[in-house]
C-alpha cells in the first residue's frame, strides 16, 4: 500500500474544512434572503408609488427651496404657488431621476405638503394647511349655526308614522328635530333646509305600499288511507325531486305510516309544492264525496302585509274552575290548533313563508279533578312558493276510540246470563289534519 507524506495529509484535511465553510456559509446566506424577501402578493408590504414623470439631472448646491421650486416649474410646466412660509436651502447631485420622485422626495424631507386645486399646486407647510382647514371648520360650523331653520309636515299614506320617525331620527343634523302627529299619521320635520330637501326625499323613497298576498287555507281530516293517496298524488304532482320545497326541521311527502307515524297530536310537518291547484280541488272532493275527507274549514286572508304575521286558529276552551280567596271563579284555557304564517315576496317574485305550527289537544283520557290534560306540539319550518302555489302540512294526528255493545234486549241486559246474548267491541279510528295553503301575490 502506498503512505502518503503527513504534509500532503495536511493539505487534504484544510482544503476540506474550507469547503465545509464555505457550503454552510452559502446556506445561511441563502436562508437569510429566503426570509427577508417579501412574499408575493403579501398584502403588507405597501405597494410602492409609480412616478412616470420626465427623467432629468439637477446639480445644486446650497439653493433655497424657493428657486428648487421654481426650476422645477421651469423644467415641466407646472403653475406652482409657494407659502411665503417656505424656507430652508437644498442641495442636490441626481442623474436620469423622474422629476415627480424628486418632487415628493424633497416635500417629505422638508415637512412639506402640496395641495392641488384646477392646474394649481400649491406648497405650504404642514402646519398651515392644518390650521387653514381648523379655520375652515369652524367657518362652517358658524354658517350652519346661522342658517335658518324651517319646518315641514310630510303626511304619510302607507307608513306608520311613528315606525318612520325611529328610521329617520339619525338622519337629521344636531339642530333638527322629528315630531310625530299620529291621529293623522303625519311626520312634522325641523331642519336647514339642505336636510330637509334631503329627509322628503327619503320619506318618499320609504312611504311605499307594502306587497300585499292573499292567503288561502284549507284544513281538511282524512283517513290515513287517503293522506297515504294524496301524499302520492302530491309528490306526482311535485314534478322533479329538485322542485319540491324541504322546510327547515321537515320531511317530504309521501308519509310512511308505518315508519313516520306520528303520536296523537303530533305535527310532524311535511311541505312540499303542488303546482296545479285545480286538480288538488278535485281530488279533495273526490275524497269528500265517498267519505274519506272532511273540510274543517277553509279560511282565507285577503291582502295579508308582507312581513306581518297572519293566524289561523281552530280549537275549543275548556273551562278551568279556580278558587281564590274562597271563591270559585271559572277560567278558559284554549285546546286549538293554531297556525301563524308570515309572508314575504323575494325579488323573484316568490313567496317565502315562515310558519309555525301549535297543536294542543285535550285529553280526556288523563283527568286531574275531572279536568282532561293538553297534549302541547309545535313545529316551525321555512317554504319558498312561487305564485299561486301550494303547500300541504301533513302529520297532525287524532285517535279516536270508540266502544260498541251489540246485545239482545232484555235479555243482554241480565246479570252474567246477559253475557251469552251480548257483544262487545273496540274501534279505534285515526284520522289526520292536513293544511294546504295557497298564497298569490296581489298587483
Amino acid at each position: 500500500m502506498k503512505r502518503f507524506p503527513a504534509q500532503d495529509l495536511k493539505r487534504c484535511f484544510t482544503c476540506a474544512v474550507l469547503f465545509c465553510l464555505i457550503v454552510i456559509s452559502g446556506g445561511l446566506l441563502f436562508a437569510q434572503n429566503l426570509d427577508t424577501a417579501p412574499i408575493a402578493g403579501d398584502s403588507s408590504v405597501p405597494p410602492k408609488p409609480e412616478y412616470k414623470g420626465e427623467a432629468i439631472s439637477l446639480k445644486l448646491v446650497d439653493v433655497s427651496l424657493v428657486d428648487f421650486f421654481r426650476t422645477i416649474s421651469e423644467l415641466t410646466g407646472l403653475n406652482i404657488l409657494i407659502d411665503p412660509d417656505v424656507k430652508g436651502t437644498i442641495t442636490i447631485n441626481v442623474e436620469e431621476v423622474p422629476w415627480d420622485l424628486l418632487f415628493e422626495t424633497v416635500l417629505r424631507s422638508h415637512g412639506l405638503e402640496r395641495t392641488i386645486d384646477g392646474n394649481l399646486v400649491r406648497i405650504a407647510t404642514k402646519k398651515t394647511l392644518q390650521e387653514e382647514e381648523k379655520n375652515t371648520l369652524v367657518l362652517k360650523q358658524a354658517a350652519f349655526n346661522a342658517t335658518d331653520t324651517v319646518t315641514v309636515t310630510a303626511p304619510l299614506e302607507y307608513a306608520v308614522a311613528v315606525d318612520l320617525a325611529k328610521t329617520l331620527e339619525r338622519q337629521v343634523t344636531k339642530r333638527g328635530r322629528i315630531d310625530v302627529e299620529s291621529r293623522s299619521n303625519t311626520l312634522i320635520i325641523t331642519d336647514v333646509k339642505a336636510s330637509v330637501e334631503r329627509l322628503l326625499g327619503l320619506v318618499k323613497t320609504l312611504d311605499v305600499r307594502a306587497p300585499q298576498i292573499d292567503i288561502e287555507s284549507r284544513i281538511i281530516e282524512t283517513t290515513t288511507a287517503f293522506s297515504r293517496r294524496l301524499g302520492v298524488e302530491f309528490a306526482f304532482l311535485a314534478g322533479k325531486d329538485t322542485d319540491k320545497v324541504r322546510g327547515i326541521g321537515a320531511v317530504l311527502a309521501p308519509i310512511d305510516l308505518s315508519k313516520d307515524r306520528a303520536g296523537i297530536g303530533a305535527a310532524e310537518v311535511v311541505i312540499g309544492r303542488v303546482l296545479d291547484t285545480v286538480q288538488l280541488d278535485a281530488f279533495i272532493e273526490a275524497g269528500e264525496s265517498v267519505g274519506d275527507v272532511r273540510i274543517l274549514s277553509k279560511p282565507k286572508i285577503v291582502g295579508a302585509v308582507e312581513n306581518v304575521e297572519a293566524i289561523i286558529k281552530q280549537g275549543t276552551k275548556i273551562p278551568i274552575p279556580v278558587i281564590r280567596n274562597f271563591q270559585t271563579t271559572v277560567e278558559y284555557h284554549e285546546a286549538a290548533l293554531v297556525l301563524r304564517v308570515t309572508p314575504q315576496i323575494t325579488d323573484q317574485k316568490t313567496v317565502q313563508l315562515f310558519l309555525k305550527i301549535f297543536n294542543d289537544v285535550p285529553d280526556f283520557s288523563r283527568t286531574v279533578l275531572g279536568i282532561p290534560t293538553i297534549l302541547i306540539s309545535q313545529s316551525e319550518s321555512v317554504v319558498l312558493l312561487p305564485d299561486g302555489g301550494t303547500t300541504m302540512i301533513g302529520g297532525i294526528y287524532v285517535e279516536t276510540e270508540r266502544k260498541n255493545v251489540d246485545k239482545v234486549p232484555g235479555i243482554g241486559d241480565v246479570p252474567v246470563v246477559g253475557n251469552l246474548f251480548k257483544r262487545q267491541s273496540k274501534s279505534r279510528d285515526t284520522r289526520e289534519i292536513i293544511f294546504l295553503i295557497t298564497t298569490r301575490v296581489r298587483s
